[in-house]
């Protein structure tokens, strides 16, 4: 990349360790620039502004901040900018809301900090990285067709919990914006999976990401 400006890359994280760890790997790259890092999103948010970002490496657990429920400020405020979740968090609806809400990549800590690098360059070049799991989620899905006939087996209840779970919401934010009990909210999802015949938190995920990228509701 030595004809090209350097990707530049700034790290959200609340451990001072990690921090300057991605610090480090970041400046050992010459076709990467560290220009900055915070142990918040609101002051992410406001440094951002000055240091031309690229790439936004970012946990998601961080103090009294869900990294998960800011990515729409983040990106409503950097709409250019390309989101990194680095996470210890292997968890399904994490994993689902972040892509649903355009992350570009959701890598855990335990795993990839070696090839941060690497994972820097894919993202600032398009490409989207997910654990395994998730990314062939769109891999031998049935017809819409076939898919809309099950649809409306479901009550206006359920098609309006199922249209909330298409967007990544939690079933605890589901029940507060529709003033329900969790558990109502957990009996209506447990209905919609016998009802569209789902074998697997996997098989949810899919038909989700499915309905959203088809439109069906």
């Amino acid at each position: 990349m030595s004809s090209k400006s350097p990707i530049s890359v700034f790290v959200i994280d609340d451990h001072p360790i990690l921090r300057k760890g991605l610090q480090s790997e970041i400046e050992s790259d010459t076709g990467l620039k560290f220009v900055g890092a915070t142990d918040s999103i609101k002051d992410g948010l406001n440094l951002m502004k000055f240091k031309n970002a690229d790439v936004l490496i970012m946990d998601i657990s961080l103090k009294d901040e869900n990294g998960i429920l800011e990515l729409s400020n983040v990106k409503n405020k950097f709409p250019f900018l390309k989101i990194i979740f680095f996470t210890m968090h292997r968890d399904w609806d994490y994993l689902h809301k972040a892509a649903n809400l355009g992350a570009d990549a959701y890598i855990l800590k335990t795993e990839t900090s070696a090839k941060i690098s690497n994972i820097i360059k894919d993202v600032f070049n398009g490409k989207k990285i997910f654990p395994e799991e998730i990314a062939g989620l769109l891999n031998e899905i049935e017809s819409n067709e076939d898919l809309s006939k099950k649809l409306n087996s479901l009550s206006k209840r359920e098609l309006e919990i199922l249209g909330h779970l298409k967007l990544g919401k939690l079933n605890r934010e589901i029940a507060e914006e529709l003033q329900i009990s969790i558990r109502t909210v957990e009996t209506h999802r447990s209905s919609i999976i016998q009802k569209l015949e789902i074998n697997s938190p996997i098989g949810f995920a899919k038909l989700l990401l499915q309905i959203q990228s088809a439109n069906l509701i």
